[in-house]
């Protein structure tokens, strides 16, 4: 975690009881300390002085306890009540946060032991956030591509920020919450957080940066150049009509010569569609694709994979040149 809480005392012990986690444990310890630094700095209650001298050992449920009986003491909101984009002001009651923080963001390859590819990464104030949060940013695929997940919106939505090391979100998790509150931008944390604060930047900077790193490509393979095109240009609502979902994009591990088109049919079959390079560029490569993806899934040429065992017959969408996948 990097930087601590800061705002008033009243915010610093309501930021670090909404980071604990009472079913992991995680983020015990800084409750504690919190509840100690609170009374350093001028809050107090009998409740506050038994938290402040509760140990990491400690039942969850006791600590809890201790928890919301001094918040109530202090008066202070219970986590989870205050709206996006607010604080607690001292003394009592709610202030706007105001715009003092900087973003930058930038796509990276991933370290080869993680698995390859590319990650957002997240600068706040000029510290990296995703590797102080769960620890690997995420796949531009899912921030950037085929829509912009941090452009802000006057409606808080949530977004996946970081992955565990190993690759995958879920095994590690870092949320932030992105709200547009006037001439600014609230990022509010959750899950693995990487600062014991939400922040928040001014809206115009935000969205020049946003829109940036959304639209710089220098990155790009040709692999995932065409893979941003397909994801973008492909008729999603003609293959939802066919029950069909994108799943993932790629070349085939075992032929590089093959751009591979992962889709879905609910939770029941995989559908592979191959594409050879040819020499073409991402652009005309990603052209016949959705060229190929815009004509009824009968006439592909295509292969399937039941993801439950009891299935053993093609898809009803299949065609005759559909084939069984190999691994």
């Amino acid at each position: 975690m990097t930087e601590k809480g800061s705002g008033s005392a009243e915010q610093r012990l309501y930021d670090a009881v909404a980071h604990w986690n009472p079913d992991t444990g995680y983020g015990l310890a800084d409750t504690i300390h919190a509840a100690c630094q609170a009374l350093i700095d001028g809050l107090d209650s009998p409740t506050l002085r038994e938290l402040a001298g509760a140990s990491v050992h400690d039942s969850s449920w006791d600590v809890g306890e201790l928890v919301t009986k001094s918040l109530e003491e202090l008066e202070i909101p219970y986590p989870g009540t205050v709206p996006p984009g607010f604080a607690l002001a001292p003394g009592g009651g709610v202030t706007r946060r105001p715009g003092v923080d900087f973003l930058r963001l930038e796509v990276s390859p991933v370290p080869g032991g993680a698995g390859g590819g590319f990650q957002v990464q997240v600068w706040v104030n000029g510290t990296e956030m995703t590797s102080a949060g769960a620890g690997l940013g995420m796949d531009p695929y899912d921030v950037l591509v085929p829509t912009n997940r941090l452009v802000a919106v006057s409606r808080p939505c949530t977004v996946a920020i970081a992955r565990c090391d190993c690759g995958v979100y879920g095994c590690g998790s870092t949320d932030v919450t992105i709200a547009r509150d006037g001439d600014l931008v609230h990022w509010d944390w959750s899950l693995e957080v990487p600062m014991m604060r939400g922040v928040s930047f001014v809206a115009a900077e935000y969205d020049v940066e946003v829109a940036r790193v959304a639209a710089d490509h220098s990155w790009e393979t040709f692999e995932r150049a065409a893979g941003r095109r397909v994801l973008t240009d492909v008729d999603r609502d003609w293959l939802l009509t066919y029950g069909l979902r994108p799943s993932w994009v790629a070349n085939d591990y075992r032929d590089q010569e093959l751009f591979r088109v992962a889709l879905q049919i609910g939770g029941d079959y995989q559908v592979f569609v191959d594409t050879p390079w040819r020499g073409r560029s991402p652009d005309e490569l990603a052209g016949e694709v959705c060229a190929t993806l815009a004509l009824p899934p009968s006439a592909w040429h295509a292969t399937w994979r039941a993801i439950i065992p009891t299935l053993t017959k093609p898809p009803k969408i299949a065609g005759p040149s559909w084939r069984p996948a190999r691994f």
